[in-house]
């Protein structure tokens, strides 16, 4: 039993020398002093018998399946020691083996002191080296993360992407009007949308020839009605057939000029014909056109407005007129009500366009006009009952105070609905005006809107109060 305690001791201490197993950790934990217990054997050693000896990689293969499992360990063999499992150790550190005696001593040996770094100064990032002693550069691009501790002069940078606003669809641009004053109004300089020096000029010519022919008699103001629907056909067609709606202009123009010279030869037959025919004339058209017949409707419908819009209403100037050749007794039953007709209707569009430019708010339709207010609208009114009054005192047919108010009522509900309508129309085809004949005023259907509703309206007035009788 000596001998082999011996044997043992000299093979666990080659040295001679018992290892301390004090370790000494500085100033933070002291000295610790560990168990004198061997643990330095391998916790793994694989016997040679554990696995089957692998063949040469240059040997032919034999075609044996491989064999699964571990066979039982024979007790008769002896266990060796995995050296592939070995690692080289550092020749300064002390070589440390194994023995299966639990009651043998250990040779003890001392560690070298750990290594001591300088306490980190300033402030921990999350995401970095505590210990780190090299500085960490701050964000430039997030105030959260910017290090505070950092020169303070430093600027702020934000967000240096430009950012540029979102492209606006055609649909969503509108007008814009000016701003508020201070006393709530929305003001527009008067003439910021015409030209007011032509406009004026331009209707003083008109009122001059019209005047005129009045004093002629009423012959000479039909002539001056048939131009003015013949230029207003040509325009409403024209554009029109701009924008591929396929209306036969042709039919369409000689129907406006055939309606009121029907009317005013002949008699409301001669409207109702001119219609007719002008349907039929259309149909034939569509049959004997070789294009593409998927437009029909569109090409019909588009015919059978301009003739009805401006033909057909414009038809009653004639039965106005045909009045005065009724009766030479009452000479000028019609030149008398188509001239307060005209002018009352444009006493109602420069009474609100200049009410409305001066203290217009109120939008009357602004998806139609957005020029057009309510305030517009009552200044209109106003200056269309002035108007028939002045030019009712004068005249032989309209003279009493009843007989202006309807008609100036009439007036002011038709003339603003005409140039509503003429707006819708214009939207619908993309124009801003049907023409540019009259400067200051767009072209001649235009000026001439608000009376083309207003004819048939003081026509049934007309014979429905019969001014005249008294």
């Amino acid at each position: 039993m000596s001998d082999n305690r011996n044997d043992d001791t000299e093979a666990t201490e080659p040295t001679g020398e018992l290892r301390d197993n004090t370790i000494n950790f500085g100033d933070e934990f002291g000295e610790v002093k560990f168990a004198d217990a061997d643990d330095t054997a391998p916790s793994i050693s694989v016997d040679s018998t554990d696995t089957a000896p692998l063949p040469h990689w240059s040997e032919q293969p034999t075609g044996e399946s491989p064999r699964f499992g571990v066979q039982p360990r024979d007790p008769s063999r002896p266990a060796l020691r995995d050296t592939s499992r070995e690692t080289t150790r550092d020749a300064s550190r002390p070589t440390r083996e194994t023995t299966r005696d639990a009651s043998r001593d250990t040779s003890r040996s001392v560690a070298p002191p750990p290594v001591s770094r300088a306490a980190p100064s300033g402030r921990i990032r999350i995401g970095g080296d505590p210990t780190d002693p090299r500085p960490r550069r701050g964000s430039d691009t997030h105030p959260t993360m910017r290090d505070k501790t950092s020169d303070p002069s430093r600027p702020t940078v934000r967000d240096r992407s430009p950012r540029r606003p979102a492209a606006a669809r055609p649909s969503q641009v509108r007008r814009q009007r000016p701003e508020r004053s201070d006393s709530g109004t929305q003001p527009r300089p008067v003439g910021a949308d015409r030209n007011l020096g032509s406009a004026v000029i331009v209707g003083v010519v008109l009122a001059v020839l019209f005047i005129g022919t009045s004093f002629v008699g009423p012959a000479a103001v039909m002539a001056l009605v048939m131009v003015v629907l013949g230029v207003a056909a040509l325009e409403f067609f024209t554009q029109a057939n701009a924008r591929n709606l396929g209306a036969p202009m042709v039919v369409g123009v000689v129907a406006c000029l055939a309606a009121p010279i029907g009317a005013y030869y002949m008699s409301h037959l001669a409207i109702a014909m001119v219609v007719v025919f002008a349907f039929i004339a259309g149909a034939i058209t569509l049959v004997g056109s070789n294009d593409d017949q998927s437009a029909a409707v569109t090409s019909l419908g588009t015919l059978m407005l301009g003739v009805v819009y401006i033909g057909l209403l414009g038809s009653y100037a004639g039965l106005i007129l045909r009045m005065s050749t009724l009766s030479s007794v009452l000479p000028n039953i019609g030149t008398d009500t188509l001239f307060i007709l005209v002018f009352a209707v444009a006493a109602n569009d420069v009474g609100a366009y200049f009410v409305g430019s001066a203290i217009g708010r109120t939008p009357l339709r602004a998806s139609v006009s957005p020029n057009k207010t309510i305030e517009g609208v009552i200044g209109g009114t106003i200056a269309t009952f002035c108007v028939v009054v002045i030019i009712g005192l004068q005249s032989e047919t309209w003279d009493s105070l009843m007989e202006w108010i309807l008609l100036a009522a009439v007036v002011s509900i038709v003339a603003p609905l005409g140039d509503l309508l003429e707006s819708v129309l214009k939207r619908s085809l993309g124009v801003k005006d049907f023409g540019t004949v009259l400067k200051g005023h767009g072209g001649v259907l235009d000026r001439f809107d608000g009376v083309l509703l207003a004819l048939p309206t003081v026509y049934f007035l007309a014979v429905t109060l019969a001014p005249w009788a008294s």
